[in-house]
């Protein structure tokens, strides 16, 4: 039976992330109100987590393999659990970013070292159990944003970190006890350590140059605006040199090379543009604009995740008579239609059909529209990438997030930007929702350049 209580803790630890992730996006109104900082800075605590968990998570794999599930899965949760705590006493708008960071690192390390956990512990049924673990995302999405409205409501948005301590502790506790050691390996760890940070580096840079230019546009930020966009772009170029020459590349760039696989990435980075880069800022819409409660501002994402779970379900059992290209197409596009009529402020669109309800109902209505759309791209793609090289499943998987990840983060700092910019609120989330909406039907003629599914074989 040991198995089970296993499965049970490394669900309970994928239900604790994603509860997480949902919950701090409902609480960037108070982080702006209490910290008296900008949307930019409070954007911060979403996107930093995001680059950690993208420039981290392909390198795990490969440590869990050398030196095992158990030493690697407790020694990230750790880091997860300890900067929690450190979110929930940060002094400063500041302090709260940086442990953010590491909060994504632990994050990154024991994601996936718990699939291989259930992996390992369940082979007979190994489908099934990854099946049903990955499914806890969606649960936790319900969850986070209700539950971190009412935290937020009644007593403090830093107990939306206190909560992952006693959780985080227990697990510790019980994969101690029931997970048993790994043998010696003479194997040594093959890890791209140095294009990580040049990735992970590059992409910070690139966001706090274009952070600095929604701080400021006046003549005495350019020196510093620009140093930090050379340091980027200089971070790339020796990110894409190392890699050429790595035994053991963070990055594959002969699969780049193939334009089917570089399609199929571009269009992981705009999808996770759509995903997070929308979904994170409607508490703070509904809020600021529609003068929603938090409470509520949290409970209107709940239509989204049972949209992702119903169409994703669905889509999954009708992939192989349906062919990957439809869904992909029907997903991007419902998803573009729900983020363009949430740039329509005002809900012109729903008054020209004759549809009267509060901005509660409108604002659910549109979030659940967003999640049909999610809940029908997401199996698709993910399907065609592996179907590109399925003998390197591991590393297309891999490569997916990654790509999902940093769109995320810089599909925030772009709404952070045109915030920022915008002379209201409400003109801000306006010229953000319309310009996200249409980076998503960018999408579009990607889907083609990737395999029609399995109907070609058929």
């Amino acid at each position: 039976m040991r198995p089970y209580p296993i499965f049970a803790a490394a669900s309970l630890s994928l239900f604790m992330v994603s509860m997480d992730g949902t919950a701090v996006a409902v609480a960037l109104p108070s982080l702006i109100r209490e910290f008296d900082t900008t949307v930019v800075w409070a954007g911060w605590t979403l996107s930093v987590y995001m680059i950690a968990v993208a420039s981290v998570m392909p390198l795990m794999g490969r440590l869990s393999d050398t030196f095992g599930r158990k030493p690697l899965y407790l020694a990230s949760l750790l880091l997860f659990t300890l900067s929690s705590l450190a979110c929930g006493l940060a002094p400063n708008i500041a302090t709260l970013v940086g442990c953010r960071f590491l909060q994504g690192l632990g994050a990154a390390g024991f994601l996936p070292t718990a699939v291989g956990i259930v992996s390992d512990q369940l082979p007979e049924s190994r489908e099934r159990a990854i099946g049903l673990f990955s499914s806890i995302f969606s649960i936790g999405g319900i969850v986070g944003p209700n539950l971190g409205g009412w935290i937020v409501t009644h007593y403090s948005w830093r107990y939306l970190f206190y909560i992952n301590i006693p959780i985080g502790l227990g697990l510790l506790l019980l994969i101690l006890l029931l997970l048993e050691a790994p043998p010696p390996t003479a194997m040594r760890a093959r890890v791209d350590v140095a294009g990580a940070a040049l990735f992970c580096g590059a992409i910070l840079f690139l966001m706090v140059s274009l952070n600095r230019l929604a701080e400021s546009l006046a003549p005495a930020t350019w020196p510093l605006t620009g140093l930090s966009l050379a340091l980027s772009l200089g971070g790339l170029a020796l990110f894409f040199r190392h890699e050429r020459a790595a035994p053991n590349p963070l990055l594959d760039l002969a699969l780049l090379q193939s334009r089917p696989f570089f399609a199929a990435n571009l269009y992981n980075l705009l999808l996770g543009a759509g995903i997070f880069g929308i979904v994170s800022f409607i508490p703070l819409y509904a809020t600021t604009v529609h003068h929603l409660s938090t409470l509520l501002s949290g409970v209107i994402l709940t239509p989204r995740s049972v949209g992702v779970i119903c169409t994703s379900t669905i889509t999954s059992f009708c992939l192989a008579r349906w062919g990957y290209r439809a869904p992909m197409l029907w997903g991007v596009g419902t998803l573009a239609a729900g983020t363009l009529l949430l740039g329509d402020v005002q809900f012109l669109v729903a008054r020209a059909l004759g549809i009267e309800a509060e901005a509660t109902a409108l604002l659910a209505a549109e979030a659940l529209l967003l999640g049909l759309g999610m809940g029908i791209a997401s199996p698709a793609s993910n399907n065609a990438c592996i179907d590109l090289m399925p003998s390197h499943v591991a590393t297309i998987t891999g490569l997916r997030g990654m790509f999902r990840f940093v769109g995320g983060a810089l599909g925030i700092s772009l709404t952070t930007i045109i915030l920022r910019v915008s002379a209201t609120p409400a003109t801000g989330f306006r010229n953000a929702f319309v310009t996200a909406g249409l980076l998503q039907l960018l999408a579009v003629p990607l889907v083609f350049l990737l395999p029609r599914g399995r109907r070609e074989s058929g």
